[in-house]
């Protein structure tokens, strides 16, 4: 696998391969939206329709299956059996895809006006994305009976592996294609659970899958909740008295995982993120920008679920008819996998770095809940035999045009970035800058691959 080694001499995010120098030249052009986005009143323009949509089955025995949308890569710069394709899977648990699609790294966005607007930091320029509602019973997915819906990760990437498995063979040409899984948010747990599966099951997935990107994950919550008051006292959020307060209330959930009483521990830390909240006038702990009255980082899925539900849209993406209206979150897929909120998906990314496939792990700097400080707590305790070389190894600051983008470091197989002027979303809240970060990664770790491949076609 190639290392993924950013540099800041330039101003310019800069790889081993050359996949991204022209957008990173052209960044200040693709930093601004277009002015004028297509409209259609009856659903989505011709131009903004995916290559393929519709539904995988979960298994051969259950009616159970996932709904996806794929678009095709639009300006690889390999040959199509070569162009990498992505698996991308919201969080949750139970929440859609589609939100990842129109709303963050798809090729179109969609606005409040109805419009939708080209993406310009879509991820889908040197790689084809298939976007999966999942679990069954998330978004337009459908569950035959509620008993279908998975109750942990390992369930939900055994769904994922035969969905995809069953893709590949309706479209035999992804059997070349080298193959990245990529989420943010709960799935911190998903994404490592899907490779895992691939990796030891084994899947004929598993020669060419390449890499994972996880987003901002909850990933090692036992870790990640011990940050909590050391992040709110940081960004002056709370004063050292309620700080105080936090961390005893985090030392009770840790004791509730450590008693493996999964249930109480989900519970009190939904809890102990709500007094935060209150205790703080923030509306999320996701974006600390986000105040009671803050509303210019508005949540975008109201209006996403009123344009998705039209008719016509419904039609054009293939949703069975017996399918739900769309809503961005199931409160009742949360709570059916709500035993598995609080277990750790660590050792999964152990295994998936000693295996020697790339791992990127990247936050918005302003979440405080799923952020830097607690990534970073539960990568230090990685058992990972290049870790101590990773954490000596120089941490960089990144800028794009004169303009601080965000942090970067990275050893052999493992790269983590912290991006600037970004929450929980980080595509959404910086667009272009996620695009070249992902690019940057993909292609560090793709050209060796492709060069390979050529010097044995010539043999």
């Amino acid at each position: 696998m190639g290392s993924y080694t950013p540099r800041v001499k330039n101003n310019v995010l800069a790889e081993k391969s050359n996949i991204v120098d022209v957008k990173a030249v052209k960044v200040k052009k693709a930093l601004q939206y277009c002015s004028k986005g297509l409209i259609s009143g009856t659903g989505l323009p011709k131009e903004a329709l995916p290559t393929k949509s519709g539904y995988l089955p979960v298994s051969g025995s259950s009616k159970s299956k996932l709904f996806y949308v794929f678009y095709e890569a639009e300006n690889s710069s390999f040959p199509l059996p070569s162009t990498p394709w992505v698996v991308w899977l919201n969080g949750g648990p139970g929440c859609s895809s589609l939100i990842g699609c129109f709303y963050e790294i798809g090729p179109w966005r969609i606005m409040e006006d109805g419009s939708v607007h080209p993406n310009h930091g879509a991820w889908n320029q040197r790689c084809g994305i298939i976007f999966i509602d999942s679990p069954v019973g998330t978004g337009f997915s459908l569950a035959e009976t509620e008993n279908d819906i998975p109750k942990n990760k390992e369930s939900v990437a055994k769904h994922l592996d035969y969905a995809l498995n069953y893709f590949v063979r309706r479209n035999p040409i992804f059997r070349s294609r080298p193959l990245f899984v990529a989420g943010e948010s709960y799935a911190g747990k998903y994404v490592p659970a899907l490779a895992y599966h691939m990796l030891f099951q084994p899947s004929p997935l598993r020669t060419k899958l390449t890499g994972i990107s996880i987003g901002n994950g909850l990933v090692d919550p036992r870790t990640q909740v011990q940050a909590y008051a050391d992040v709110v006292c940081a960004f002056g959020l709370l004063d050292q008295k309620q700080s105080e307060h936090v961390r005893q209330m985090s030392r009770n959930i840790v004791d509730l995982i450590d008693r493996e009483e999964w249930l109480e521990a989900h519970e009190k830390r939904s809890a102990l993120c709500k007094w935060i909240e209150q205790s703080s006038g923030l509306k999320t702990m996701l974006d600390v920008r986000r105040g009671s009255r803050y509303h210019h980082l508005k949540d975008g899925t109201e209006y996403l679920a009123k344009y998705l539900n039209l008719s016509q849209v419904r039609t054009q993406l293939n949703v069975d008819g017996s399918a739900p209206p769309w809503s961005a979150c199931r409160s009742n897929v949360r709570t059916i996998m709500a035993e598995d909120i609080m277990k750790t998906s660590k050792w999964m990314i152990e295994e998936i770095l000693e295996k020697g496939l790339a791992v990127l792990l990247y936050q918005g700097m302003y979440d405080a809940k799923d952020g830097p400080a607690g990534s970073e707590r539960w990568m230090r305790n990685l058992k990972y035999s290049k870790n101590k070389e990773f954490w000596e190894s120089e941490r960089n600051v990144w800028e794009v045009n004169g303009v601080l983008a965000g942090y970067t470091r990275s050893f052999s197989n493992l790269a983590h970035v912290v991006v600037a002027g970004a929450g929980h979303e980080v595509p959404t809240d910086q667009p272009v800058i996620s695009q070249l970060m992902f690019e940057s990664w993909m292609g560090a770790n793709i050209r060796p691959i492709y060069e390979i491949e050529r010097q044995e076609a010539k043999l």
